[in-house]
């Protein structure tokens, strides 16, 4: 599996495919750690308070997403 570097702006942006996302059940909004190893590099999805909040607030803003857009318009 390749991916490639882009860049946006002064930022360089790693995009990954949405099979391995879905495999590592990480998603937009998900904070990693990350360790360089040799000349590789590790991330990690710590399970700290903050990202599991994050995955009960997505998951509820797919589920309600109608509502949400009927509450914002009005």
């Amino acid at each position: 599996m390749e991916t490639k570097i882009q860049r946006l702006g002064n930022k360089r942006i790693l995009s990954l495919p949405p099979e391995l996302l879905a495999e590592l059940g990480w998603d937009a909004g998900d904070i990693l750690a990350a360790e360089v190893i040799g000349r590789g590099i590790k991330f990690v999805r710590p399970n700290s308070k903050r990202n599991v909040a994050m995955r009960i607030a997505c998951r509820g803003m797919k589920k309600y997403r109608a509502a949400f857009e009927a509450l914002a318009k009005s």
